[in-house]
């Protein structure tokens, strides 16, 4: 017996014929495809009425603001498919800007420790997230909830009357231009990838979100599982946090606010099930372009941010919807 791939709905299944891989792929790939057509349509519709759009400093934009927000949502993806919901990733964003941001402008110390440290205090709270949910049996929507009210205080009390900006050099590399955000993200899409496609503790957020019940009774440990998906979705939160901070050589306590929308409605938009068992990072990254495709777009046409939010949330009530209906039809 063996878990399922991010296709499948359920937890445990016998190993398929090749026909069956094969169609399974097929379908993976045609679900690929109909999201780049979304975002090419998307950006097409933009191309055509917003010439400002039309630059190549636009497409690059486009795809710098995506990529730091794409790396949250790469643990937000791993959080779903394990049937996992985290709400506070935004504030351990922020928490972490601030923690890193002192580390460097008041401590002084070298930059790798001072990254060091800072990843190690979104895994924390991630890990957090996932033992109060495990010991107290309280649901995801609400312990989560609850950190993305607390984390910002923790964020606020931290930042309160310091000046964190003017930053070493060699930190400020980190999210400098382009390529280097780019880069980083499609390093940790790879590596998320790998993680969920070949490794048990991967295979195993597939099989928790299909069914959790057959899971555990299939012998898999959901409880320490769980805290280990956490981990990873504070982990991605550090990372991204590291690499704004580094881009924007200041920090506040302000930043990471609705990222965790963001990160929610690229994953759904992507193709991964808000109920679990389904999912992958690599649409993730196209949905997280769509979201930043239509913020840009918009913004040339000159329609204001409020705008903007009532757009993004209709955006996730027709993803969720559209899920909805894929699991009602199946």
């Amino acid at each position: 017996m063996t878990t399922t791939n991010e296709n499948s709905s359920t937890s445990i299944t016998t190993p398929t014929a090749n026909s069956g891989n094969w169609d399974a792929l097929k379908h993976q790939f045609m679900q690929i495809w109909q999201v780049l057509a979304a975002l090419a349509l998307i950006y097409m519709v933009f191309f055509i009425l917003s010439p400002p759009f039309r630059s190549v400093d636009t497409l690059l934009s486009i795809f710098g603001q995506a990529s730091i927000l794409a790396i949250l949502a790469c643990g937000t993806t791993v959080v779903l498919i394990s049937g996992g919901l985290d709400l506070s990733v935004g504030s351990i964003f922020a928490v972490v800007g601030v923690v890193v941001g002192i580390l460097l402008a008041e401590y002084n110390l070298p930059v790798i420790v001072a990254v060091g440290l800072g990843l190690l205090t979104g895994v924390a709270l991630g890990a957090l997230n996932g033992i109060l949910q495990v010991v107290t049996r309280v649901p995801a929507f609400i312990v989560t909830l609850g950190g993305l009210t607390a984390y910002k205080g923790v964020a606020e009390i931290l930042a309160s009357g310091r000046d964190l900006s003017r930053f070493p050099d060699q930190f400020q590399l980190l999210g400098s231009g382009y390529a280097v955000p780019m880069f980083i993200m499609f390093g940790v899409a790879l590596l998320t990838g790998l993680f969920l496609t070949k490794t048990r503790l991967g295979n195993h957020a597939f099989a928790i979100g299909g069914n959790e019940e057959v899971a555990r009774l299939s012998g898999v440990n959901v409880a320490k599982s769980r805290i280990y998906y956490y981990m990873i979705g504070g982990l991605m939160a550090a990372t991204a946090a590291i690499l704004e901070v580094s881009k924007l050589n200041f920090a506040m306590p302000a930043r990471g606010q609705s990222y965790e929308l963001f990160a929610i409605a690229a994953v759904v938009i992507g193709g991964t099930s808000l109920f679990g068992g389904r999912g992958g990072v690599g649409k993730t990254i196209i949905g997280m372009l769509i979201m930043q495709t239509i913020i840009v777009g918009l913004a040339y046409m000159g329609v204001g941010t409020s705008i903007q939010r009532i757009a993004i949330g209709a955006i996730i009530i027709l993803a969720v919807y559209w899920d909805v209906w894929r699991r009602q039809a199946r």
